[in-house]
């Protein structure tokens, strides 16, 4: 700008205009600019007095409201002194001390500074009736006490000193860059500041009872504020002199919007300057401007920046030099690019970096060329009639698999370098390596065959719309790029086979040693960052030079291939299995949540490498020896690791071959164990070693038994009953629950029905529902179909759930719940308040029956914690209208707390275990008589 001016002042014309711009542009906007804003700064003056004014009536009116709190906090802490012990409670928020007066006696129920005596004056005020407020001078501050009449008949008062904190609340609570005072009226007595104020701003005159008093002004720190007051009355509703509260603000604050409106106040005058000023200097500049822009135009090609033009849309000389000079650029740009292009490709093909190469050629390609949609299509080198078109798109590049067929590469192979296509002549034969040409739109396309060796392993498009053909420049240069490309990928092929030979095996196609390392070891790094174990596998085929002597090595080279065939179909696809040489393989587990997961598919290795093999129509069986490591515990490199797993194999194999070892044997028993255990779970089913025991529930108000819960029970031979606890979670991982729960159905309809034949009067039999049975809505038909077969109402079946199954399942289960409590089945959550409690569960769902876990139930009797939680769910639960069962009672303290809390059934210790069916009908029988003889 400064240059531009400089230039236009050089002649007499323009210093006069110059003069008359200032004259009649900046001294009217100047002065318009001072008087807006003294006008601006007065406005925002005047807002912000009525702003502080505002906050210091708002701080009052709060101030009055939190004495009306506490006068109410203090009634009810004395009407219930226990409050005062509660940390959840609202008196030892509110005040620092509370003591009752009755007469002359006076009680401490809070605080450590009893409040002071009172005075006669106040003692009148409690007398007739009314609340009180007196305050008295402290070490530091004065100190503010309540008292007010609890029972008037029997002169009964409470006395409390108001916490400081509470009455004038916490500094944070306090509005930006504003202090308040509290001044007590007539005696100018501060009870409290923020921050210190001038003592003349804190003098009032107790004579004036108006509620606001007008504004001051005074110093702090070499900072001006305004104050506003407002007094609030007291003295009616609490005997005490009115207080009168103080709010400041910097006046700086107030005019901050002044500030801001004069920055951008002054950039728009400023702005308006400059454009009256460049409208000013515009006609002078239309001469000058075209021979500038050539001049710059030529400095531009000089500096290899071909691809602006002038475009001078004007009608005389200087609009010809423009064309002609565009013309001249035009053709030097792409004579330009395409010798830049050659030099980028050349890079490329050196770096073997085969992408970039294509990338590049189609990129120079669509600028030289001039075409609509350039393409390259490259053939695969072990299969040609697979093939990959890449073109440019909005976004970038991008690429599509296309096939070719025999046809189409032989056609290809007849054709001369490069031709001619016509795209929408109606040929619907077209090669799959112009249908993204033709459906971009395009009517015409040159295609430039790229050779290698006399082989095409490729093609080059450039398409038209318009139907143009292309020029003998345009085939030069696609001529040239091909060359390049054929170079780039004849030398991609001849990499990709190298790296195929360095780091996979002949043999099998499967990773060998090297490449398995590489892996192993980016898995580790991984694994150090991410905290995530994975697991090595070492493989050992046993006796494989068995099959070698017997059938020879082409039959073994066969056994090998449909081994590492097996193995690689026992793993995911995110694993990798490498074979290290002769008959050894190695596996890569990666992502693994448990140890026991490696064991599972090295398990499941062994069993499908002990499946018969058959090479060259012979049988033979071979088995397997696996060994395990686990990162970091059993190594924390890969040769580390990988010698782990080989001592764990051999392991293996000196133990009898044919199974899975882990490095640690203390892992390598538990997986045992556990594995045995699931196996025998198994065939528990099968061998109905299974049972269900039934725990009795006893009505609190009838003292009846009423219902009875199933819980299974695994008289495992040699070992007798194993405990739920250990077989369950093991029967929910392996997915056996499921088939587990459809045996708890079955057997409980058909107990209720024996029951109810032999006059046990047992109304319900509840069965606990695992989450992994409402994955599928076959639940919904099994019970159905168990309460037909066995003629029991569903009313007799009460359906247990967890409230994990209503917090990872919600929405899933929500509609089985509803239509199962539709069909007359009573629902119960089971362990509530040891989960994720909620009472939109309780409103959401179509849940009847609260059971209180016993976690809460032992604790009843011996403190009030436990008790409140129970009176709590006891009482949340009949106001939603369901009942309620407490777990494990076992003490008669326990029940008196029950009964007295309004429980309505117990189960537990104190009432009976869990017994077998015969057992529950004589407790049933038994209780009955003893109820008819009381």
């Amino acid at each position: 700008m400064k240059t531009i001016i400089s230039r236009f002042l050089r002649t007499s014309i323009g210093r006069r205009l110059f003069l008359l711009f200032a004259i009649s542009a900046l001294l009217p906007l100047a002065v318009g600019a001072l008087l807006s804003l003294t006008q601006v700064r007065a406005l925002l003056s005047e807002q912000g007095e009525q702003r502080v004014a505002a906050l210091a009536k708002t701080y009052g009116m709060a101030l009055f409201e939190r004495l009306l709190v506490a006068t109410d906090v203090a009634i009810a802490t004395a009407h219930n002194p226990a409050l005062a012990t509660q940390s959840d409670a609202l008196a030892p928020k509110t005040f620092e001390s509370l003591e009752i007066v009755r007469g002359d006696a006076r009680e401490q129920i809070m605080g450590q500074l009893p409040p002071p005596p009172l005075s006669d004056a106040v003692v009148e005020r409690l007398h007739s009736g009314r609340n009180a407020i007196f305050v008295t001078e402290a070490f530091r501050s004065p100190r503010v006490y309540l008292a007010a009449p609890v029972d008037e008949a029997s002169r009964v008062f409470v006395v409390g000193e108001i916490k400081s904190d509470y009455l004038y609340g916490g500094t944070a609570e306090l509005p930006a860059l504003t202090d308040f005072c509290v001044v007590e009226d007539g005696t100018s007595r501060q009870l409290y500041c923020s921050a210190p104020m001038a003592p003349a701003v804190l003098r009032i005159s107790s004579g004036r009872m108006e509620s606001r008093l007008p504004e001051m002004k005074w110093t702090r720190g070499g900072t001006e504020y305004m104050s506003r007051t407002w007094k609030q009355f007291l003295r009616e509703a609490y005997g005490t002199p009115d207080w009168a509260v103080v709010a400041s603000q910097p006046s700086d604050y107030q005019l901050a919007g002044a500030r801001h409106f004069t920055a951008i106040y002054i950039p728009v005058i400023g702005l308006a300057l400059l454009i009256a000023g460049w409208l000013t200097i515009r006609q002078s500049r239309n001469i000058v401007r075209p021979v500038e822009q050539l001049a710059e135009r030529a400095r531009g090609v000089a500096r290899n920046d071909f691809h602006t033009r002038l475009a001078l849309d004007r009608n005389d000389e200087f609009g010809e030099l423009a064309a002609a000079f565009d013309q001249m650029t035009e053709r030097l740009g792409r004579q330009f690019a395409s010798l830049q292009a050659l030099s980028e490709i050349d890079r490329h093909i050196l770096s073997k970096n085969t992408e970039q190469v294509i990338r590049a050629v189609i990129t120079r390609m669509s600028e030289i060329s001039g075409a609509d949609l350039v393409t390259m299509t490259l053939f695969e080198h072990e299969n040609r009639s697979n093939a990959r078109t890449y073109f440019r798109t909005a976004d970038g590049f991008s690429m599509e698999l296309r096939d070719l067929s025999g046809e189409d590469l032989a056609a290809l192979a007849a054709m001369a370098d490069d031709f001619d296509l016509d795209l929408q002549g109606g040929d619907a034969s077209l090669p799959s390596y112009l249908e993204r040409a033709r459906d971009a739109g395009m009517g015409c396309a040159f295609v430039q065959r790229i050779l290698w060796r006399d082989e095409v392993c490729g093609v080059l498009v450039m398409g038209f719309r318009s139907g143009m053909r292309a020029s003998a420049e345009q085939r030069e240069r696609a001529r040239e790029l091909s060359d390049r490309v054929a170079v780039a990928v004849s030398s991609a092929w001849r990499d990709e086979q190298l790296y195929q030979q360095a780091h996979y095996d002949a043999l099998t196609g499967l990773p060998n040693r090297l490449l398995f390392k590489d892996r192993l070891e980016r898995e580790a790094e991984r694994s150090r960052r991410d905290a995530s174990p994975f697991a090595v596998l070492f493989v050992d085929l046993d006796h494989f030079k068995n099959v070698n002597d017997s059938f020879g090595h082409s039959a073994g080279d066969a056994v090998l291939r449909e081994a590492a065939t097996r193995v690689a179909n026992c793993v995911r696809s995110s694993d990798t299995v490498s074979r290290f040489g002769g008959d050894e393989f190695a596996v890569l587990l990666t992502g693994l949540h448990h140890p026991q997961e490696a064991w599972l598919i090295s398990e499941t290795i062994v069993e499908r490498l002990s499946s018969p093999f058959e090479p060259a129509g012979h049988t033979c069986f071979l088995s397997a020896s696996v060994g395990i490591a686990l990162f970091p515990d059993d190594g924390d490199a890969a040769e580390e690791l990988l010698k782990s797993a080989d001592t764990a194999m051999y392991r293996a194999k000196s133990g009898g071959r044919s199974q899975v070892v882990f490095f640690e044997e203390k892992m390598n028993s538990e997986a045992v164990s556990r594995l045995t255990l699931d196996r025998e779970l198994r065939a528990a089913l099968e061998r109905d070693e299974l049972t269900l025991h039934y725990q009795p529930q006893l009505d609190l108000k009838t003292g009846k038994l009423v219902a009875a819960e199933a819980l299974i029970r695994w008289n495992r031979p040699g070992h007798g009953f194993i405990p739920p606890a250990r077989f369950i979670p093991l029967a929910e991982q392996s997915g056996l629950i499921e088939q587990i729960g459809q045996w708890t159905i079955e057997r409980a309809c058909s107990q209720i029905r024996a029951w109810r034949e032999e006059g046990v009067p047992i109304e319900r039999i509840a069965v606990n529902v695992s989450p992994r049975q409402f994955r599928r809505r076959s639940i919904v038909k099994h019970l159905r179909d168990a309460l037909a077969r066995y003629q029991v109402p569903a009313s007799s079946v009460e359906i247990e759930i967890t409230e994990g199954l209503l917090l990872e399942q919600g929405e899933a289960v929500e509609g089985m719940l509803r239509e199962l409590a539709e069909a007359g089945h009573p629902i119960a959550l089971d362990d509530f308040g040891t989960g994720f409690s909620s009472m939109s569960y309780l409103k959401r769902f179509p849940v009847h029956t609260i059971k209180i876990d016993r976690v809460f139930v032992e604790g009843l009797g011996s403190g009030p914690d436990s008790e409140a939680i129970v009176a709590a769910i006891i009482a949340m639960s009949h106001a939603l209208g369901k009942s309620v069962i407490a777990e494990g009672v076992e003490t008669q303290k326990q029940l008196a707390v029950l009964r007295r809390l309004g429980c309505d059934e117990m189960q537990g210790f104190l009432l009976s275990p869990a017994l077998p069916p015969d057992g529950v009908g004589q407790l049933v029988r038994a209780r009955s008589l003893a109820l008819q003889l009381s």
